[in-house]
């Protein structure tokens, strides 16, 4: 960094003195973007100011952009024509500010009309023409590596319906059932160490991209961890990000750790109408993207994990609490515990899969605070939840990274046990009535609700308020399950019909089973293996490690 004007200096000490006793140097850098955006300049060029000093070495052309905008504003131009010039100075940023273009960016900007009587400001414009173009040359080649179909795996006999459909008739249900464990071949791949991009079909009107990285070491003989890193930023994004945008984007380092477990990465793609917030439909074209990359590549399916940052840890928090079949665990990094668009049924994290989360204690976009009440709640509930709090905001795991990498190692070692004999389930929607070999698949909300199907619901302190917060506003059904031998044990609240998920790796299926519902038996019965449905759900998710051998259809 270049020697800080006389002027800058003083001006600078000035407002650490003052700052000291009243905010943490993790949250200058917040604050400053957040007064930026409410144009709020006075107190942008304050933080941005105070921050500058004591990280010196933590500048971006985008940021020290705006303190020279902000700085302009408030005729402080000794430091705007530093910040400017330091703009020229830094290596450019075109993943920044979530995928906007950087040099139509600042040159389509009308806040800059003060800089323009600088002397730095033509030097600054000419670099970042020539950087920006580079930028775009390197865009161009990052997209045709993306879409290169050649290094990458396209097509997959075992892949295809009609192989298994065909299995399905010359073999008998125990040899199917071994083939689907252990005979699938995948494919050779003739590159490893890179990204690629595939595109999902949602419905006639929508293609969605998602990228997935092929570890260096991948062996397609070998069962591989698969992670799904979900993005930040969704409820503002209008348009999907540009793939090109993301290998080299800060936010993708923050699992660079997994790259040494060998691991595969899906990275999906959302905006603000098709994201991990509240469309239904965006959660489910994720596990259909898993399936995808299954069918493809020899993935561990006890060994699935789903992550994400912001936006993206809320929606990892909305995959453990309405579709956890898949996971091993779920980790979320700065987000905010709490379902949107339906209930939020803290008693679904009460199951075999932990949940993780790490939380910057001054995050002020989802404060501690607020984070801690409801994970401290749902803990007193038997959650199977740990949260834990580091010194940063609300960009701690992007510019912090060396703090939680620690979670990697702890993910690595946890296994999806995939036939576990305690469930406990509560839905209000029976699209999410899963958990692994229970479905509930219709409700009776007029009943009445069983002793132990309590709503819970924390008392959260926000904006000096404190109240009990509704977490279970719509009406649901919910069931407990144990299962013995070959007894199943369950006790219903509010649900009408209910499907089992029947595996000869959970049953002894030359004995019958016996089903017990509100301490009542209702039915007991030997069920044998339907190739059709081993097929038939097996096709549905590519997974090896739960084979479904038939399904029990029940109404209470």
């Amino acid at each position: 960094m270049k020697k800080i004007p006389l002027y800058f200096a003083f001006i600078l000490c000035s407002a650490i003195s003052q700052l000291s006793a009243q905010e943490k140097i993790v949250n200058l850098f917040d604050s400053a973007n957040v007064y930026y955006q409410k144009r709020d300049f006075k107190k942008a060029a304050y933080f941005y100011d105070t921050y500058y000093l004591v990280q010196k070495n933590d500048q971006s052309n985008y940021d020290t952009y705006q303190a020279a905008v902000a700085s302009s504003y408030v005729n402080h131009m000794a430091n705007a024509a530093y910040y400017i010039k330091r703009s020229g100075e830094i290596a450019y940023d075109y993943t920044a500010f979530y995928g906007f273009p950087g040099y139509e960016k600042f040159v389509n900007d009308t806040l800059h009309i003060h800089l323009r009587e600088l002397k730095e400001w033509k030097n600054y414009i000419t670099v970042l023409k020539y950087k920006g173009d580079s930028a775009d040359v390197s865009i161009r080649k990052i997209t045709a590596a993306l879409q290169d179909t050649v290094g990458r795996i396209n097509r997959n006999l075992a892949a295809e319906d009609i192989y298994w459909k065909k299995h399905a008739v010359n073999l008998n249900a125990a040899q199917l059932i071994s083939k689907i464990k252990n005979s699938v071949v995948y494919p050779s791949i003739s590159k490893t160490d890179f990204w690629t991009q595939y595109n999902i079909k949602v419905n006639d009107t929508l293609t969605v991209p998602f990228l997935v990285y092929i570890p260096k070491n991948y062996n397609r003989d070998q069962k591989t961890p698969l992670y799904v890193y979900l993005h930040g930023a969704v409820a503002g994004r209008l348009s999907f990000g540009n793939p090109a945008w993301v290998e080299n984007s800060q936010e993708i380092k923050i699992i660079d750790k997994v790259k040494e477990q060998n691991a595969i990465i899906i990275y999906p793609f959302g905006k603000k109408d098709f994201g991990w917030i509240y469309q239904q439909q965006a959660f489910e074209t994720i596990l259909r993207e898993i399936t995808f990359i299954k069918s493809f590549y020899n993935i561990n399916d006890n060994k699935v994990y789903i992550t994400g940052h912001s936006n993206g840890g809320t929606g990892a928090f909305w995959f453990a609490i309405n579709k956890p079949s898949a996971f091993a665990a779920y980790l979320g990094l700065n987000y905010l515990p709490k379902v949107y668009g339906s209930n939020t049924s803290i008693r679904n994290l009460g199951n075999v899969n932990p949940f993780f989360g790490i939380s910057g204690l001054q995050d002020n976009v989802f404060p501690f605070k607020l984070v801690n009440q409801i994970y401290q709640y749902s803990a007193s509930k038997g959650a199977n939840w740990t949260n834990y709090a580091k010194e940063g905001n609300h960009g701690l795991a992007i510019f912090q990274r060396d703090s939680i990498n620690f979670i990697f190692d702890t993910l690595k070692n946890i296994t999806r046990i995939p036939f576990p004999n305690k469930l406990q389930w509560e839905t209000d929607d029976v699209r999410n009535g899963r958990i692994s070999w229970l479905e509930i698949t219709g409700l009776d909300t007029t009943a009445k609700k069983a002793d132990w199907h309590t709503a819970l619901n924390p008392v959260l302190t926000q904006k000096e308020k404190t109240e009990q917060s509704d977490f279970n506003k719509n009406r649901s059904g919910a069931i407990l399950a144990t299962v013995e031998g070959n007894t199943i044990h369950i006790k219903s609240s509010r649900v009408k019909t209910l499907r089992l998920f029947i595996s000869a790796d959970m049953f002894d299926l030359n004995k019958p089973i016996k089903i017990i519902v509100n301490d009542k038996t209702i039915l007991s019965t030997k069920v044998s293996s339907d190739k059709n449905i081993i097929v038939e759900e097996f096709l549905e998710t590519r997974d090896r490690d739960f084979i479904v051998s038939n399904i029990i259809e029940l109404k209470l």
